[in-house]
């Protein structure tokens, strides 16, 4: 059962420390020290093959389970983990779940709590801009709702879409040449993104205020959907998942409830 950065970030909010290292121990235990890629990896290369997709090279081959990889480290971009300070962990352990422990053991209380007050404020911050999209297209369908959030998501990962288009020798411009609609059916080649789209469009439409803890289930969903064979979630996301089709479109097996997966075998 590998983990996701959001199941890691939320096990270090926990304060007390007992609780939080016997939940780090057990999820040791069931991922055996394997994570998720971080989300910037997971897109370099579905964008790369999304985009040799549209423009009709055959995808770079991956090998199986590509995405998922020993040390909790690497479920986080660079930017968000120190790897220079974390080097001397994989030095002392050979074992990654001994890495992910120590981790969780011996973390600065007050680096941890003041990390946690950043991350719910990015994240309160977050919520306040999808309220506000959500009340701006209130009223469309959802094939406006998407193309709006596919358009807002192309904007954020432009960057990184130029780039992959430099790399195979192409541009925007022949990018767009291709019409308007070739941006619904790139993001939907994009996994990651895909997944995200498919859920935000279907949560901003229903009723219920959106809270900080949903951003966490969005980024489980978007990191684990395309490469998983088994999810087991809270029963909103599921009933999402299974609304939007993802479900089919990824070959997965969706529970709300552990003992399920354990009657259904």
């Amino acid at each position: 059962m590998p983990l996701t950065s959001a199941n890691i970030i939320e096990t270090s909010k926990r304060n007390d420390s007992t609780s939080r290292l016997d939940l780090a121990k057990t999820q040791a235990e069931f991922s055996k020290g394997l994570v998720f890629r971080s989300r910037r990896i997971r897109l370099e290369v579905e964008i790369q093959n999304a985009l040799r997709k549209l423009f009709g090279y055959e995808p770079v081959s991956l090998p199986p389970n590509w995405v998922i990889v020993p040390n909790f480290i690497r479920a986080f971009d660079e930017s968000e983990l120190s790897l220079t300070a974390m080097a001397a962990l994989t030095d002392k352990y050979s074992d990654p779940k001994e890495i992910y422990l120590d981790f969780m053991r011996h973390q600065d209380d007050q680096v941890r709590r003041q990390a946690h007050v950043n991350y719910l404020q990015e994240s309160t911050s977050l919520v306040k801009r999808i309220q506000t999209r959500r009340l701006l297209f209130a009223n469309y369908g959802k094939d406006l709702r998407q193309r709006a959030y596919s358009v807002n998501l192309f904007l954020e990962h432009q960057n990184l879409i130029i780039k992959s288009l430099v790399g195979l020798g192409h541009t925007f411009y022949e990018m767009e040449e291709l019409g308007s609609d070739v941006f619904i059916n790139f993001f939907e080649n994009i996994p990651t993104l895909n997944v995200e789209v498919k859920l935000a469009v279907g949560r901003e439409a229903q009723t219920g205020i959106l809270k900080t803890n949903d951003l966490g289930d969005f980024e489980n969903f978007s990191t684990a959907t395309p490469y998983s064979t088994i999810i087991v979630a809270e029963k909103n996301f599921v009933a999402l998942a299974k609304q939007t089709k993802l479900d089919e479109v990824y070959n997965i097996k969706l529970y709300t409830k552990l003992e399920d997966f354990f009657i259904s075998r």
